[in-house]
């Protein structure tokens, strides 16, 4: 990154489908940031009429309130990529930095400070991104067994691309240093515009979550450039039950878009052989669990492994872009 880059202007980037509630709040979250009347706000939305229509009033309203925010009705097929996309595209020229949010995130207060203070001060940084909670109060390190470790399914540090594909989130270490990190989520993440360049969400990647597209995208730009998390940016991810797949079809979609993701971006016969080894843990993790929902992901699970080998899964075909 040239060393003359002045502090960044910044856009916040908002794609949501058919969650009116959860957006208003996150739309609450974001005024209620220091300087919220200086950083613009574009709302990308991909929903049905009706919550379409919610959408923009919730968007007026804010805009009344001297919110700088834009209303944008995605025309194309909803997809979390495509209007990820879409959204860059519609920025201003003169947007240096780019915060994307989940419609269903609290933000802390300070989060976007913490971040643009950090690529302000290291300019060699070419995204950085937040700690995230899943609600109030707990903390988003997992608990780490040694299965766990042997079947390349989790570490013990955060923010991590395993041989496998697997992925650790991050989670705060006892000091507020910024840590070096191999993928960011877009739950919660800002790159510099000038990654977009270069960069773009794979447009083939759709359908409710899990669509690990931030993964893909994030693993993409650290080729480029460095990475890091500020552990000062906090915010509560509060996971609406809109737009997401049951405990069957998640377990499948999990399992068969990581296969696509580690031949995309880490196909070398280990990291295949990795992949598989994690697929055989997980697999005899939900025949001896005792849980409820273990049952329907066993069969989620195994659909997957069908998925995975034989590359019926559309993303597994004949392979897709970057947007």
């Amino acid at each position: 990154m040239p060393d003359r880059k002045q502090a960044a202007s910044e856009a916040v980037v908002i794609c949501t489908r058919n969650r009116s509630s959860e957006l208003k709040r996150t739309l609450q979250s974001v005024a209620s940031q220091s300087n919220a009347r200086s950083r613009f706000v574009l709302i990308v939305d991909g929903s049905d009429l009706e919550e379409a229509e919610y959408n923009a009033t919730a968007v007026r309203h804010w805009r009344d309130e001297g919110l700088p925010v834009r209303y944008h009705r995605y025309a194309g097929t909803p997809a979390g990529t495509r209007q990820r996309n879409a959204g860059v595209d519609l920025l201003p020229d003169s947007v240096e930095v780019v915060h994307f949010i989940d419609d269903d995130v609290t933000l802390r207060p300070g989060y976007f400070d913490a971040l643009c203070k950090v690529l302000n001060q290291r300019r060699h940084l070419l995204g950085v991104g937040g700690v995230i909670a899943k609600s109030e109060g707990t903390s988003p390190r997992p608990l780490v067994q040694w299965a766990h470790r042997l079947f390349l399914l989790r570490a013990d540090r955060p923010s991590r691309v395993l041989p496998s594909g697997h992925t650790t989130p991050a989670w705060p270490t006892g000091e507020n240093d910024v840590q070096p990190a191999e993928w960011l989520s877009t739950c919660a993440s800002s790159y510099r515009a000038e990654v977009f360049d270069r960069h773009r969400f794979d447009s083939a990647v759709e359908g409710p979550s899990p669509r690990l597209e931030d993964l893909d995208f994030s693993v993409r730009v650290a080729r480029d450039g460095p990475l890091a998390v500020v552990p000062e940016a906090r915010c509560v991810h509060r996971v609406s039950g809109r737009n997401r797949r049951g405990t069957a079809a998640t377990t499948r979609e999990r399992l068969a878009r990581r296969y696509w993701f580690v031949r995309k971006n880490m196909d070398r016969p280990l990291n295949r052989l990795a992949f598989w080894w994690s697929a055989l843990g997980q697999l005899i993790a939900l025949v001896t669990s005792s849980d409820p929902d273990s049952r329907a992901a066993l069969r989620g699970h195994m659909q997957g492994l069908r998925q995975a080998w034989t590359c019926a899964h559309p993303l597994l075909g004949e392979g897709t872009d970057d947007g």
